[in-house]
């Protein structure tokens, strides 16, 4: 019986992204809360995410949450890790308006608009690793490519630059405040990648991840 029914939404799911492609905003919204109802919510959907790198080129892992499932603010090109938290009204960027041509306005560099027939201005890409934190507000740019494993950027902050495995980033532009932890304890967690693991593997060694570390 659990197979079947397991079949059934496997099935749906499939149809429903198929179905995502036609462009109307209420007829997605629509299909993106079936597909959440079907799968669990955000942090467990697989078809929310094959949706989101299928339509939009933004590659989000598993268990990742939040303002990640934005195609308003999180651009074609972003690829984001494991077990991430990322908050509201976050902004990923992977392409700048030119400051060397005659206008810095997109008609003149987009294709989507109709009046050049190619992009002009070339798409970047950022990976964003596992178990990264993403405050409210935080603006991440174009040069930008990574956001290291287990990266913290606080609120409001405008990241300029790549962020190193386990810092503590924040402020205008961002700064390095600190790191998580040791150097020792760093290379530890980056060796071990528990974030390839799923959670229910997880949940047999809760007591690892419900205390502080040494």
């Amino acid at each position: 019986m659990k197979t079947s029914c397991y079949s059934f939404k496997t099935v749906i799911a499939g149809r429903l992204v198929h179905a995502y492609a036609f462009k109307n905003r209420i007829w997605r919204k629509i299909i993106l809360r079936i597909v959440n109802c079907l799968e669990g919510g955000e942090f467990y959907s697989s078809t929310l995410r094959k949706i989101y790198s299928s339509y939009y080129g933004i590659s989000i892992g598993m268990y990742s949450y939040g303002g990640c499932f934005s195609q308003e603010n999180i651009q074609t090109g972003t690829e984001i890790g494991r077990y991430c938290s990322i908050a509201k009204n976050v902004y990923i960027y992977t392409r700048n308006h030119p400051l060397n041509y005659k206008s810095s306005h997109p008609f003149f560099y987009n294709s989507r608009l109709k009046i050049v027939e190619k992009d002009l201005i070339p798409t970047t890409s950022i990976v964003v690793g596992n178990d990264v934190w993403i405050g409210v507000n935080v603006i991440i740019l174009p040069s930008v490519s990574s956001i290291g494993d287990g990266a913290v950027i606080g609120a409001g902050s405008i990241v300029t630059k790549n962020v190193p495995p386990y810092a503590i980033v924040a402020g205008s532009p961002a700064k390095l405040i600190k790191y998580r932890f040791e150097p020792d304890r760093i290379d530890q967690l980056l060796r071990e990648k528990w974030w390839n693991r799923n959670i229910d593997e997880l949940k047999e060694e809760i007591g690892n991840f419900t205390m502080p570390l040494k």
